[in-house]
């Protein structure tokens, strides 16, 4: 099937950047911001790396990025003959690991030279080196090589996510810009990243969808952490590390950040049933509306977009139901949804949010009163 747009996505990142503030000066007077200067040796920084302390996520900066085996060469003479490198940036997290802004693929390359993984090809000045893996160089060119310094800018906690996105904005311009999710990605990895791509892939989130919402540029992923954090915060379970409740103050990019934060600090038991509860949504949704699942009523016959706060809403209306129970009342709860659909208020609500999750808890209302009214049919 043709990938549609989501409603309200006019253009390719207006999705994932739509609370991207243009007047992003305006805060930083009133942030903290904490950017340092700091050099590490090669070694110490692929003794990190080793000891899982510095993150290389391959879908951060993405696969036309890879090098091939004369960049590669190059970039390890350069080292060998002391020429001083660009300036490396780093993120370091709340845990004190590294995530690599912009350098990743000169570190792969580091990394991947010391694990002897390639030779060294077509050098140009330090011609004796060539075929020879790190392995095969002599005692003071192997020590040359780990003690070189890289020197690099560390962007510190409690630096916040919007003036990170833009620092990351600012650094990779040279290139296709991140967006917000992208960058998500990379700066919250654990069990969070790796919820989102399982369910991503899950047959049933692609069914439900009709397989209509692009995994390019994590748009997919996107779509289901949204959904994710309101369910949680609508049933109360969206906490911080000291267990209070995460508010939503309609700040979309610090929601979901915490969002992934909360995922990451989440027990395997928590993760399993967030992920079932979620399937069991697609599921039950399918069942219920099938290819009008997530989507407005038809406009002169004609099919709508995936609507990203109806999927939020309907998703969290399903979450926690059974299967069977969507199968032994789908009519009863498809008129519902269709009632609902036909609301004026809830139409007059989605128009005027474009997207951003302003009206979120005023639609969750909605949708909470009538899961009440249908769970007393089960």
């Amino acid at each position: 099937m043709e990938k549609q747009l989501l409603d309200y996505e006019s253009e390719e990142n207006e999705l994932v950047n739509l609370s991207r503030n243009n007047d992003i000066e305006v805060i930083y007077p009133h942030a903290e911001i904490k950017v340092e200067r700091d050099q590490y040796p090669i070694f110490q920084l692929y003794r990190k790396f080793k000891k899982d302390q510095i993150v290389l996520d391959p879908d951060f900066q993405r696969g036309g990025d890879v090098w091939n085996p004369r960049q590669k060469s190059e970039l390890i003479e350069s080292v060998l003959m002391g020429i001083p490198l660009p300036i490396f940036y780093l993120n370091e997290s709340k845990e004190g690991k590294l995530i690599v802004v912009d350098g990743r693929q000169r570190l792969t390359t580091f990394f991947s030279f010391l694990n002897n993984e390639f030779r060294l090809k077509n050098l140009r000045i330090l011609e004796d080196l060539n075929n020879l893996y790190f392995a095969d160089l002599d005692s003071k060119h192997q020590a040359n090589f780990e003690d070189f310094q890289i020197i690099a800018q560390i962007i510190k906690p409690p630096t916040p996510d919007r003036i990170k996105f833009d620092i990351f904005d600012r650094v990779n311009r040279g290139g296709t810009p991140l967006n917000n999710q992208e960058m998500r990605n990379a700066l919250y990895q654990g069990k969070s990243t790796v919820l989102l791509k399982e369910i991503a892939e899950n047959p049933n989130f692609i069914k439900a969808t009709q397989n209509s919402i692009q995994s390019k540029r994590m748009k997919d992923k996107y779509l289901i952490l949204r959904a994710i954090a309101f369910n949680q915060w609508n049933f109360n379970l969206l906490v911080d590390a000291n267990g209070h409740q995460i508010e939503y103050k309609n700040d979309i990019d610090e929601f979901l950040g915490k969002t992934m934060e909360y995922l990451n600090n989440c027990s395997n038991e928590e993760i399993k049933l967030i992920k079932k509860n979620f399937i069991n949504s697609m599921i039950c949704n399918h069942i219920i509306m099938n290819e009008e699942a997530f989507r407005r009523l038809k406009v002169n016959g004609r099919r709508q977009p995936i609507n990203m706060i109806l999927f939020e809403a309907l998703t969290s209306l399903m979450s926690g139901w059974e299967v069977e129970d969507c199968q032994r009342n789908k009519e009863v709860i498809k008129k519902k949804i269709t009632f609902l659909l036909e609301n004026d208020e809830l139409n007059k609500l989605l128009t005027i949010d474009r997207g951003r999750g302003l009206v979120v808890p005023a639609i969750f209302e909605m949708v909470n009163n009538m899961k009440e009214d249908i769970e007393h049919a089960f």
